[in-house]
């Protein structure tokens, strides 16, 4: 697996479809709110993941200094009994200690052909960012109207190929990992081919 020095080298780990050009964005699915803000550039956004169930108490990343802060809602501080009130506290009892894991997707919405998934390990005792890895990376390419997807899945050094015929049809087979060519992916295609001939 890849993995990146802070938080902001892994989500430009790519910064561009490598197919249409066109900016990637990360997948409000993954996130704590809709956010729908660029995360590249002068804006200093924060960026949330929820750690728990109830989807209220939430971890916070700064992309340009990897500062990590948990959020607790609807806690009592420790300081002021009989206190209920909705809002954020950012310094009651420690609850969370351990490694948080999440994974972050960021596709290209414009062709939606080409996308990656991280994989964020976040320290919670430290409340700090651990690593951030390279987990899995997708392209889909359509050649002669039959469709191929290529995932690599960097995490268990595997390639999913999946290719859909013209008769509608669906085939799939994983293989060890074949390295992408993002330039030309069609290459990528032809040594999967190759190798299916021979297996």
């Amino acid at each position: 697996m890849i993995k990146f020095s802070s938080f902001k080298e892994a989500i430009n780990y790519q910064p561009v479809c490598p197919l249409c050009r066109s900016q990637l964005h990360i997948n409000d699915r993954d996130l704590a709110a809709d956010y729908g803000f660029e995360y590249r550039g002068d804006k200093r956004e924060r960026i949330s993941f929820f750690v728990n169930r109830r989807e209220d108490d939430t971890l916070t990343i700064d992309p340009e200094t990897d500062e990590v802060e948990l959020l607790y809602a609807n806690r009592m501080p420790p300081s002021i009994p009989n206190y209920n009130s909705p809002t954020h506290y950012t310094n009651p009892p420690k609850a969370y200690n351990g490694r948080f894991l999440h994974a972050l997707t960021i596709d290209c919405k414009s062709c939606c052909q080409y996308g990656f998934t991280l994989q964020l390990h976040f320290d919670l005792t430290e409340q700090k960012l651990a690593s951030a890895f390279l987990n899995s990376e997708t392209v889909n390419i359509t050649e002669c109207e039959m469709v191929h997807e290529i995932k690599n899945i960097y995490a268990t050094e595997k390639t999913h190929y999946t290719y859909f015929p013209r008769d509608g049809s669906c085939k799939q087979t994983t293989l060890p990992l074949i390295a992408l060519d993002l330039s030309n992916p069609l290459e990528t295609v032809a040594r999967i081919r190759k190798l299916l001939i021979f297996s």
